[in-house]
């Protein structure tokens, strides 16, 4: 066998002898290295190349699991899915976010914890999303944490303000309204304001309702002030004609309900009926649409703290944007805070997925709304870091009004 070394190449001449041998040899080697760049193909090409779960060139999926039906499925949680909506239409309409357009995977869970936790299990497992966005209530959220953090999804614009939610500061857990808490303070500040400090609770017997009163109780605490009475109420208002009474025993300067859907409703209708005439203050969950449909100019003087900014006005861009695309989208019916909230969490996502990258990671998205220190989405800014996932504490009272307007501001 000769050995020719001519500049890089090694080159061999041989004999058949030599050659066969050499040939299984060569065989030999050529299979193990075909093997080694499999393995490293296995290894680092798929860490290369292969996207995030729900990411493709053209489309990213989010899944959503709500409340379209049961006690408040029918006002404010249609609505805010179709101010989400809305906004993921526009966004897809004008090329969507880097290329990709957002899919939503949406399903109805009636405001059941345990039916939120089977859906998010099923978009999971069956949709492959990249993201949760937008699901309801305090006690669905709730029961959905441990499965997000064990699966390492972000739940980016929960609707819920409970603080027993943000306590904690889940990786996993974003949200774009303020607290209740900061919602009650704003009561309380207003009604020791005016010099009304006899004060009651009417709340949801649920994880929702008893934060609020929890909120009440703390920024009554913080002057030195405790409640004249307190008393639960049933999901179904069952019992919300006892409950009124026995607030009206108490005689309230005025009442803070920690309610949303039918138990504000109902409750309101009693309370009515006793005769007194106590100032009520809601969340800003309460669906305020319903409130003036049940009760008309009944429903005057009743104040209602809010966490967006108002969708009715024309002074900032983002208000304006929203009812323009609601009413060309045939949504003009469904104008309240309650979509505004859906409208402003889409555009939010779509922001921080904006500044995501063009190589969208989980971690990468999660990592993004702490950098983002502020996003502005036309007037309304959120204020996230690193250590802070909730991006607002936006609150301001407004009363129902008995004119043309639905609010007094």
């Amino acid at each position: 066998m000769t050995l020719i070394k001519h500049a890089s190449m090694v080159v061999l001449r041989e004999g058949p002898a030599a050659r066969s041998r050499s040939n299984r040899i060569f065989g030999f080697l050529r299979a193990r290295a075909a093997g080694s760049i499999a393995a490293a193909t296995l290894l680092y090409g798929s860490a290369v190349f292969a996207a995030e779960v729900g990411v493709t060139p053209q489309s990213i999926v989010i899944g959503q699991s709500t409340a379209l039906t049961g006690p408040i499925g029918a006002g404010i949680g249609t609505e805010y899915s179709e101010g989400f909506k809305v906004a993921l239409e526009d966004i897809n309409r004008r090329g969507g976010v880097l290329g990709r357009s957002i899919k939503l995977v949406q399903m109805d869970d009636g405001y059941v914890p345990q039916r939120s936790l089977e859906n998010t299990k099923k978009i999971l497992d069956g949709a492959g999303v990249f993201a949760l966005v937008g699901s309801l209530g305090t006690a669905n959220i709730a029961a959905v944490l441990p499965l997000i953090t064990e699966r390492r999804v972000p739940l980016f614009a929960a609707f819920s303000g409970a603080d027993s939610l943000r306590r904690e500061n889940n990786k996993y857990l974003f949200t774009v309204m303020a607290a209740y808490g900061d919602e009650t303070e704003k009561m309380v500040q207003h009604l020791t304001t005016i010099n009304l400090k006899s004060i009651a609770v009417a709340y949801q017997n649920n994880s929702f309702g008893k934060d609020g009163l929890a909120g009440v109780e703390a920024a009554l605490k913080r002057r030195q002030m405790a409640l004249v009475a307190s008393v639960p109420i049933e999901t179904d208002a069952s019992d919300a004609a006892v409950a009124a009474k026995t607030l009206a025993a108490a005689k309230p300067q005025a009442v803070i309900a920690t309610m949303a859907g039918k138990a504000t409703i109902e409750f309101i209708r009693e309370l009515k009926k006793t005769g007194v005439t106590s100032q009520i203050l809601l969340l800003s969950v309460a669906d305020s649409n319903r409130l003036v449909q049940e009760f008309g100019k009944g429903a005057a003087g009743i104040i209602v703290a809010q966490t967006m900014p108002s969708p009715y006005g024309d002074r900032i861009i983002l208000a304006r944007d929203y009812r323009r695309l609601m009413k060309e989208a045939g949504k003009e019916k469904l104008i309240s805070y309650a979509s505004m909230t859906g409208f402003v969490s889409a555009r939010a996502f779509a922001q921080v997925l904006q500044q995501t990258g063009a190589e969208p990671t989980r971690e990468k998205f999660m990592a993004a709304v702490g950098r983002s220190r502020s996003l502005d989405l036309g007037g309304y800014e959120l204020r996230f870091a690193p250590d802070q996932n909730n991006g607002s504490r936006y609150v301001e009272l407004t009363m129902i009004n008995s004119g043309k307007s639905t609010f007094l501001y």
